[in-house]
């Protein structure tokens, strides 16, 4: 079968501008702490870059009206678990508009060389508990996704004022959390299989 060249070229050459893109974050400290292992593994194998990445997170946020993340400003944002007192310190900081907590599993973006590159990664993903896996573009590149199916998504208050009672902030926070901590874990088990893969 005849290589392409020409895509080849192209695809090295993006690799290599999406790794200085990495380096200079790195170095910002813009990039999760836990997930730089599988961005290391995932960008030394040939086949593969990545574009961006979120380790998982938990997000309280306060919104002028339901779905305009445009406007929307951060109350606190963690990439790992928080405690009661960080959660009520952050709500303290709402004044007008909807109070919303998040918690969000990991997700990323990478390139593949070709289909069948894109397929094999895909594959192993599901197979690793990240469920919502698929590829996302088929244009100039090949886009795969990799993310899960744990989510926290609830509002909690409105301009300023919480609607919860301390117990349920309790819940709020213990499930969060539980859910950073089994997103870890996924995230353990596609860099073994990953390494298991394509490095043995």
């Amino acid at each position: 079968m005849a290589i392409d060249i020409k895509s080849s070229q192209e695809f090295l050459q993006a690799k290599k501008q999406a790794m200085c893109k990495l380096n200079n974050a790195y170095n910002e400290k813009k990039v999760d702490n836990d997930i730089l292992p599988l961005l290391d593994l995932i960008n030394s194998i040939d086949q593969y870059y990545t574009t961006s990445s979120c380790a998982g997170r938990i997000v309280l946020l306060e919104l002028p009206r339901i779905g305009d993340k445009k406007n929307a400003s951060f109350l606190g944002k963690w990439h790992r678990p928080i405690n009661r007192e960080e959660f009520s310190n952050a709500a303290k900081r709402a004044k007008k508009g909807w109070i919303w907590f998040f918690a969000q599993s990991p997700i990323l973006h990478l390139a593949a060389k070709n289909v069948n590159d894109a397929e094999k990664l895909v594959k192993l993903s599901i197979s690793s508990g990240f469920k919502n896996t698929g590829i996302r573009s088929l244009g100039k590149k090949i886009i795969v996704e990799i993310s899960s199916t744990e989510r926290l998504d609830c509002p909690i208050g409105k301009d300023g004022k919480l609607f919860c009672a301390r117990k349920y902030k309790d819940i709020l926070v213990e499930t969060a959390n539980e859910l950073l901590n089994r997103s870890q874990e996924k995230l353990d088990v596609l860099q073994d299989e990953i390494e298991r893969k394509f490095l043995f």
